[in-house]
């Protein structure tokens, strides 16, 4: 039970023994989670972006063997309830067996539901309760909000550390300008979905998923300064591929940062440039591997 935002190593911790113990006494393991974000709703001028949308989240629990998610839409209403009205309106629709929590989850007004009052309110609704310690790496524990710090800050290998894989988007890809084809390199546009957080503009290196097949790619995020652009695009090149990826869904995953967003002078040295960055990507995927 929680927000679960990136189903990081921290979250890992929770959700891989959850699924096993299910599996082994023949109950179903289930996530109950909240959309939007809970400070979305209580504090919106502080309303952290997304590293995993829900469609995403629900991908990524599907691949863990998750039973079944459960998805509760916040509102103010819902935050007013106490911790015990929230867990009677839970149990209406479950019979509770196990619960698992982290060791730092609250919940209910006053974020009154902690591991102690989970416990007593257990222990008379005939369910036990497993809490959960904080995972750490370095000095700090692992967090959604310290994996979105290292990403707005284009750090995606120290990301990858903390979230057990590549950050990544799980998009279709949708029209653009088409300056990708006319410049020698077809980039696919990844439509952004709405609050997603997306990483400092730079061209990275990257993998993407398309039906099952990884191809390595050249990612940009930016604003295509040479040519005067004023909106955020994240566009990916696919080498040796040659293909029409219009509404396809891709999976693009963030290994490396290549460089900083940049004005060229003139289109030949933006080709150029474009050229070096396929070629760094190449060296950089061929002997990279993900932090899973």
């Amino acid at each position: 039970m929680g927000t679960f935002d990136g189903i990081h190593r921290g979250h890992l911790a929770l959700l891989k023994p959850l699924i096993a113990q299910a599996k082994r006494v023949g109950a179903a393991s289930v996530l109950v989670t909240f959309e939007p974000h809970p400070r979305c709703v209580l504090d919106p001028d502080h309303c952290p972006p997304n590293l995993t949308t829900l469609d995403e989240k629900a991908w990524l629990l599907e691949q863990l063997g998750l039973d079944h998610l459960v998805v509760i839409p916040f509102t103010p209403q819902l935050a007013a309830l106490s911790a015990a009205a929230f867990m009677q309106r839970l149990l209406r629709g479950m019979q509770l067996r196990r619960l698992v929590i982290g060791q730092d989850h609250r919940f209910g007004h006053g974020r009154r539901g902690d591991p102690s009052f989970l416990r007593r309110f257990g222990a008379r609704h005939g369910f036990t309760v497993e809490v959960i310690p904080t995972l750490a790496r370095g000095r700090a524990p692992i967090s959604s909000s310290r994996i979105r710090r290292l990403v707005l800050l284009g750090q995606m290998r120290a990301a990858a550390q903390l979230l057990g894989r590549d950050y990544f988007f799980r998009s279709t890809v949708e029209h653009g300008a088409q300056r990708g084809r006319q410049l020698g390199f077809p980039t696919a546009n990844l439509r952004i979905a709405p609050n997603k957080l997306i990483p400092a503009t730079a061209v990275y290196a990257a993998r993407v998923d398309l039906d099952g097949q990884t191809h390595d790619g050249a990612l940009s995020v930016g604003f295509r300064p040479t040519f005067g652009g004023n909106t955020l695009t994240v566009e990916v090149f696919l080498l040796d591929f040659d293909g029409d990826l219009y509404d396809r869904l891709l999976t693009v995953s963030f290994v490396q940062r290549l460089r900083a967003e940049k004005r060229f002078a003139t289109v030949p040295a933006l080709q150029q440039q474009m050229a070096k960055d396929v070629e760094n990507a190449r060296r950089i995927l061929g002997g990279a591997s993900s932090a899973t």
